[in-house]
């Protein structure tokens, strides 16, 4: 279940309130109720576990969200439209023995029947057994799921020979690590993680992904292919993060999980390809300051935390109207940039787009009115 609480769990660790995402997604089912967006800015969640948190409808992106209007579908709507989307995909890609189609199928089935998705990506690492997100999202499910009687050491290695250059990957394998009780072979995880030349969450891969997947096996539009791709690919978004939670844990009492921990969060500041990744790693090297009792250097680190939120909270508002362009090209270049560059410099091309394609706007509309 974490994989659809990790977005909720990271903001309530961060404090990271501008990082949300547009579209609903698929709920597990067996949350009751949601949390409030109210409750997320509660300093009392703060100190609940993460893993129990219940966000129904975890948003990662404000990208490309733009201004709820009367006309527009309801979150409702939407979902039912996400769910016919999920099971076309399913009905088209399940029965393929391609291992893109057959990891589609097993994210798609790991919300209502983890037993099948475990076996569909199973049979997805046959046919391509070095796929890192193959590799990762077994080890991820495995993670979840009480009844997985997989040998966890062998996925931990399937995983590094599949992305070893991946810092993320690292992470993955350290989170496995601790939960067998390994805390050594976390703590070396995580070296391996801080000194890797990459720090790739994937998540531009899933909104790719699914794209194709859509393409396969819906009659949509360019346009709205390519949007709805955002909705089902932050529904898998992975839960290596999380890692903020175990450092938290263990280091106000230990100076070596401080010292590893700092070392991460610099990397995922300086090296993430996402929005999510990097307000982490800043709030990581916050965290582990403020436990150092290095006053000093918290108080810098606080500092650059509240620049990257303004950066971010700039260009959410000036986003707020991508939608309203309905322009297939802008959002494949979108999709462009961030697999070239980092999700930053395309929010940025998609800013600079609007601007220059939508009429100006003026004070009266210039913001999402008030319900």
């Amino acid at each position: 279940m974490a994989r659809y609480l990790t977005i909720g769990a990271v903001l309530v660790a961060i404090g990271l309130s501008a990082a949300l995402l547009l579209f609903p997604q698929p709920a597990p089912e067996d949350v009751s109720e949601p949390v409030k967006e109210s409750q997320v800015q509660d300093p009392d969640l703060e100190t609940a576990g993460l893993d129990e948190i219940g966000v129904r409808s975890a948003r990662r992106s404000a990208v490309l969200n733009a201004c709820e209007r009367p006309e527009e579908k309801s979150a409702d709507e939407l979902m039912a439209e996400y769910e016919a989307q999920a099971e076309s995909m399913l009905r088209v890609l399940g029965p393929s023995s391609d291992a893109e189609h057959l990891l589609v199928a097993g994210l798609i089935r790991w919300r209502k029947s983890p037993q099948e998705a475990l076996a569909l990506l199973g049979r997805a690492q046959a046919a391509d057994p070095r796929n890192a997100l193959i590799a990762s999202q077994i080890l991820e499910l495995c993670l979840e799921t009480d009844s997985c009687n997989h040998a966890r050491p062998k996925m931990e290695r399937n995983l590094i020979e599949a992305d070893k250059a991946n810092g993320m990957a690292w992470v993955t394998v350290a989170r496995s690590r601790l939960g067998r009780a390994d805390e050594a072979g976390a703590l070396a995880a995580l070296r391996e993680a801080a000194a890797a030349p990459s720090m790739d969450d994937h998540f531009i891969d899933y909104l790719l992904l699914f794209e194709r997947a859509l393409a396969a096996a819906s009659d949509l539009a360019p346009f709205e292919r390519m949007v709805a791709a955002h909705g089902h690919g932050a529904a898998v978004f992975t839960a290596g993060l999380l890692i903020m939670q175990d450092c938290n844990e263990r280091a106000p009492n230990s100076a070596e999980w401080r010292s590893v921990c700092l070392r991460l969060g610099e990397r995922f500041e300086h090296s993430g390809r996402t929005i999510m990744a990097q307000g982490v790693g800043l709030g990581l090297q916050s965290k582990m300051y403020e436990f150092g009792g290095d006053t000093r250097a918290h108080q810098l680190a606080e500092e650059r935390y509240r620049k990257f939120e303004e950066k971010w909270r700039a260009l959410e508002s000036r986003n707020s109207r991508a939608l309203e362009l309905q322009d297939a090209t802008v959002i494949r270049q979108y999709l462009d940039v961030f697999a070239a560059a980092d999700e930053f410099a395309a929010a940025e091309y998609l800013a600079d787009e609007i601007e220059a394609r939508l009429p100006e706007l003026n004070e009266r509309n210039s913001a999402c009115p008030t319900p």
